[in-house]
């Protein structure tokens, strides 16, 4: 039978446990750093405080003499460690040393101490509680049962493994692979091929979940089966897999187990050449596994190898050693130990099954009872989450609908506002109509008045009649720049400043002897808007002030200057004549500062002597 190989064994195990530096992290450096071992364990005796420390100890001191072949010593040692390790703070450890004991005694052929080593493995696994332990226990003994021929016994003991793993949630892949490979060998020494190879498939199909590696001995007993029925192409074909994978685990019990396999197939084939290479190759795995079981396959195969060459002296010599060693184990007394120990070991399990179906029955009205409060806490969470819901939903449906009618009044207020301005600018610029043109009208009607009523010598009523004229171009002028700006909600810089060139080209064909300038700094953007009576004040008082220039301070240079003054406009004009003389600026210049006033914004009123004059808004 191959045998699961220790070191992949434990370090799989060891994957399972997470610890922090404690002193059976300490100790497990010894099976990854081999050459350390020793240094290890001299350093770590003074780190033993109690017998639970000596347990762990011992259980990586026998491991150190398990792997090098040493079973005397290894059994000495993993002994005291079941016996002197605390089960319940160490219990992965006490199992694992009941696997070793029941591995070493059955390589050495006393399997009733390997199975006795099994059962208290089981009961150790039963009172942890741990399934994947207690069937590790169980297909051990199917093993055992299967080197001791008992095939019927051992299928059924694989069988309680694979039943107790699958009902277990967090059963481990590679010990349900395992119990299946104890299930498929003993159906295949009980003649039963169809049966083996059912099992042995079953774990092929779960290869994704495994380390292949961990599971060669499956690939081996596949070709085992396949030989058996003399498929020895196929056979060959899996037995060359599991030899592949042994060579890389280093495994001479499952490495003897495949040479083995393989003399059969080559003498069978008539390759009597590749049969000895083959012997040779199993004698020396056989001879480092130190199994029994192996020792007694390779006997048989040298048996019936020599018999089929017609060596038959040779063949009775390995006949006699191969007969021997079978009746050295498989003695009646024996046999007859071992049945004791399956009764004591039946009374056991009943009652181990009735106690076990007790907690079963205590587990199942535990879990319900969870279940129950499980599903009243998920129906009382669902219905608070709902109700939230629900509260959320209806809540923001209600903020939405004040938003709602919070932008319906914030829409009617603002065009109100807009309407509020747009009125209060009409009525600005009517009284600027009423303030300015009905003023300069009603001079133009008692000028007219009194040319009829006073009797004026001809010349001097024709000065008047030009007089009464260009007051009334003026008006007419002022009159059309209050309409273009009573006909816009907004005037943009672009409409002012093109408004304002007109004008200085009118004064230029006016008044040719002087030059004009209109600067707009680029960084303006043309585009801004002013309010209509913005726009029309500005202009105004733009046209004041070059009308002063033009008329009073005999200016050889007028320059109008738009720029930036802090997020506003800033419009200068700016001549280089006379300069204003006296303190009192006149009837002209206060309107401008009234027109200015009018729209809020500033007028700065800047004049030197024969120096010049600048007007600035802002």
């Amino acid at each position: 039978m191959l045998r699961v190989f220790t070191l992949f064994l434990f370090l799989f195990f060891l994957s399972c446990f997470s610890f922090s530096q404690s002193l059976r992290d300490r100790l497990g450096r010894s099976l990854i750093n081999s050459d350390s071992a020793s240094i290890i364990f001299q350093l770590e005796k003074a780190n033993i405080l109690n017998t639970a420390d000596s347990g762990l100890y011992f259980y990586f001191f026998a491991e150190r003499f398990y792997r090098n072949s040493e079973y005397d010593s290894a059994e000495v040692y993993f002994q005291k460690s079941v016996d002197l390790v605390d089960p319940k703070a160490e219990p992965s450890i006490r199992s694992m040393g009941f696997i070793s004991l029941t591995r070493i005694n059955s390589f050495t052929g006393d399997w009733e101490k390997a199975l006795s080593f099994s059962q208290e493995g089981y009961s150790h696994a039963l009172n942890v509680p741990d399934s994947n332990y207690m069937a590790f226990s169980l297909f051990d003994i199917a093993v055992v049962y299967h080197d001791m021929e008992q095939y019927e016994q051992g299928v059924s003991y694989g069988k309680q493994a694979l039943q107790i793993l699958e009902n277990y949630s967090k059963a481990s892949p590679l010990f349900k692979a395992y119990a299946l490979n104890a299930i498929a060998i003993n159906f295949d020494d009980w003649n039963k091929p169809d049966s083996a190879l059912f099992y042995h498939y079953k774990v092929i199909e779960d290869i994704g979940k495994l380390d292949s590696t961990s599971v060669a001995q499956t690939f081996n007993n596949i070709g085992n089966t396949l030989l058996k029925q003399k498929n020895y192409v196929a056979a060959r074909k899996w037995l060359n897999i599991s030899l592949s994978l042994n060579r890389k685990a280093k495994s001479n019990t499952r490495l003897a187990t495949n040479y083995t396999n393989l003399v059969t197939i080559a003498y069978s084939l008539g390759d009597y050449a590749q049969a000895e290479t083959l012997l040779d190759s199993a004698a020396k795995y056989v001879d480092l596994s130190q199994s029994m079981e192996k020792k007694r396959d390779y006997l048989q195969e040298q048996y019936r190898y020599n018999k089929r060459r017609g060596n038959l002296s040779t063949a009775i010599e390995y006949l006699e050693q191969y007969s021997t060693l079978k009746d050295s184990i498989f003695k009646e007394e024996r046999v007859k130990k071992m049945a004791d120990l399956e009764a004591s070991y039946k009374v056991e399990s009943k009652e181990r099954e009735l106690a076990e179906s007790r907690a079963a029955l205590a587990e199942n009205a535990l879990t319900v009872k969870n279940r129950t409060n499980q599903l009243l806490l998920t129906l009382i969470f669902s219905l608070t989450l709902i109700g939230l819901g629900f509260f959320i939903y209806y809540r923001q449906k209600t903020k939405n609908k004040q938003l709602e009618q919070e932008a319906k009044l914030q829409a009617i207020y603002s065009e109100q506002e807009t309407q509020s301005r747009l009125n209060e600018q009409r009525n600005r610029i009517s009284s600027d109509l009423h303030d300015n043109i009905g003023a300069q009208l009603t001079f133009i009607v008692s000028s007219l008045n009194n040319l009829k009523n006073i009797d004026f010598p001809a010349t001097k009523i024709a000065g008047k009649i030009d007089q009464i004229s260009a007051f009334t171009v003026e008006t007419v002028g002022e009159l059309r720049d209050t309409i273009w700006a009573m006909n816009k909600e907004h005037i943009s810089l672009e409409d002012l400043e093109g408004r304002i060139a007109n004008f200085i080209a009118k004064a230029n064909e006016a008044c040719p002897a002087i030059t004009f300038d209109l600067i707009f700094e680029p960084s303006l953007a043309k585009d801004f808007l002013l309010n209509s009576l913005e726009g029309i004040n500005y202009f105004r008082i733009t046209q004041e002030a070059i009308n002063n220039a033009i008329k009073h301070a005999e200016a050889s240079k007028i320059t109008i200057h738009f720029s930036n003054s802090e997020n506003s406009i800033r419009v200068c004009v700016h001549d280089n004549g006379k300069g204003i003389q006296g303190e009192s600026f006149g009837n002209g210049l206060g309107n401008m500062r009234n027109r200015a006033e009018r729209i809020g914004k500033t007028l700065k009123i800047e004049s030197q002597v024969n120096q010049g004059t600048q007007v600035c808004i802002f």
